[in-house]
């Protein structure tokens, strides 16, 4: 079986609009990277997700954890790899304020390295670099306190497998 041709949908670039100095909304269109940024972005992303799993169950983060992070490129670079240096350079040009060229850069990173079809780019994208907010069923989740198993067991039956007499349990006087 032979398959087409999948570059252009695999290659759809990410358009993020931005205002600049003018204060006029202009579209960044972001190109996705080249092998070799894609390969140290996403070395990166996967020691930032290890990295995190660890904090998540307990583990202590060593100066060894975060010394290998700091081994990769700058935040710059990572800013420069993901958004493109033309497309980083024109927001700069324009004016666009430092902190949306980072929300940008981090937004294109999640977008060039995560394999969830813009979900997480999107979610860091609209919430303007914030975590997201969980869902209220996330929330409700965290506030319950786990109860015992005995709270949703049933009554046990007659150990003898015989069911009573109706008026069994009145005495007679």
């Amino acid at each position: 079986m032979r398959f087409t041709d999948a570059t252009e949908a695999l290659e759809e670039p990410l358009v993020l609009p931005l205002r600049g100095a003018n204060k006029k909304l202009k579209d960044y269109k972001i190109e996705p990277v080249d092998a070799a940024d894609g390969i140290k972005l996403q070395e990166l992303m996967t020691d930032i997700q290890a990295l995190a799993r660890r904090q998540q169950a307990g583990q202590e983060v060593t100066e060894a954890d975060a010394a290998k992070l700091g081994d990769k490129d700058s935040l710059a670079e990572l800013e420069e790899k993901s958004l493109g240096r033309e497309v980083r350079d024109q927001m700069i040009r324009d004016g666009v304020k430092l902190r949306s060229i980072q929300v940008a850069g981090m937004t294109a990173f999640y977008w060039q390295t995560l394999q969830d079809e813009g979900a997480t780019a999107e979610a860091y994208w609209k919430s303007g670099g914030k975590a997201p907010k969980p869902n209220r069923a996330q929330r409700r989740t965290a506030t319950r306190t786990q109860q015992g198993a005995a709270t949703t067991t049933k009554k046990r039956a007659s150990a003898t497998g015989t069911k009573p007499k109706a008026g069994a349990s009145k005495t007679k006087a």
